[in-house]
């Protein structure tokens, strides 16, 4: 794919993303995301198949842009629990400065709740991010800094803690994500450390 190629694909994503925040899917037509791009709608077949694909691309997207954000950070970490400390605030800060983003994978989320048919990249999304916060309870588990509770159990916890004060604030953006970040970090500090700091 040539430069020219991706960075019109970029633009066809990143208007996606701002009609989604603003109007959801079933709003979400490719006329405008066109608009939106201001380009043809011929451009947008050009380069995806259809909707299907590029809420696909989005959210690999968004994905390969929050690791980018907040990988440096986890690296940096010295411990098991400073790589889960930072992808927590990570995340939540991540998300308070590209609202939209957050808003257009959520309103793609939910258009699948109940309809036992969600794309997988959603649900591989959902299990990359459980397998890599129970790998790090884990190892914490095995050097002896964390104490002992289901690590399975433990991940779905603090994927769902994330997830909720995401949806509290994609409902409320007057949440104080900076404030939420400080206490998950402190709550879920104190139920895995061995000794229970936060």
């Amino acid at each position: 794919m040539s430069f020219i190629e991706e960075q019109r694909r970029r633009q066809i994503i990143d208007a996606t993303i701002s009609v989604l925040a603003r109007h959801g899917v079933a709003q979400t037509s490719l006329s405008r995301i066109a608009a939106e791009a201001g380009i043809s709608k011929s451009v947008i077949s050009y380069h995806f198949d259809g909707k299907a694909e590029i809420f696909r691309q989005l959210f690999a997207t968004i994905g390969a842009r929050i690791e980018a954000a907040i990988l440096p950070e986890i690296e940096r970490a010295e411990d098991s629990w400073g790589r889960i400390a930072a992808y927590i605030g990570g995340q939540l800060a991540y998300m308070e400065a590209h609202r939209e983003e957050l808003l257009a994978i959520a309103h793609i989320a939910l258009s699948h709740v109940g309809t036992g048919a969600a794309p997988d990249y959603i649900a591989r999304v959902e299990i990359e991010e459980h397998e890599l916060l129970r790998d790090w309870l884990k190892e914490g588990q095995a050097d002896g800094s964390f104490t002992t509770f289901d690590a399975d159990a433990m991940a779905t916890t603090i994927a769902g803690a994330i997830e909720g004060t995401l949806s509290r604030w994609a409902n409320d953006p007057r949440t104080d994500l900076d404030l939420f970040a400080a206490e998950l970090i402190a709550l879920f500090g104190r139920a895995v450390r061995a000794g229970g700091h936060g």
